[in-house]
């Protein structure tokens, strides 16, 4: 028996009752494909968390209107650039 993505995510997130918890913790210990599993959940978060961090360091309005503008503004010097080129 493996565990679902589901359930590793619960058992990484200590919401996983103490109970099952004990089992997957021994499940893990034997179970590559199951630590595989969550391994790639952990790194799935310290994506999210640079992608989120990336968003902050690009500083993007909140306002849609702004942030259409400034696309806009983009849009057109890869436009001038390529034309240069």
């Amino acid at each position: 028996m493996h565990y679902t993505i589901f359930e590793l995510d619960q058992y990484r997130n200590h919401v996983m009752s103490w109970f099952r918890r004990i089992f997957c913790r021994l499940h893990l210990q034997h179970c590559h494909r199951c630590r595989e599993r969550l391994t790639r959940l952990r790194l799935d978060d310290m994506l999210i968390l640079d992608l989120k961090k990336s968003e902050q360091k690009m500083d993007i309005p909140e306002n849609p209107l702004e942030y259409h503008r400034l696309c806009d503004i983009f849009h057109d010097e890869m436009k001038e650039h390529k034309s240069t080129v």
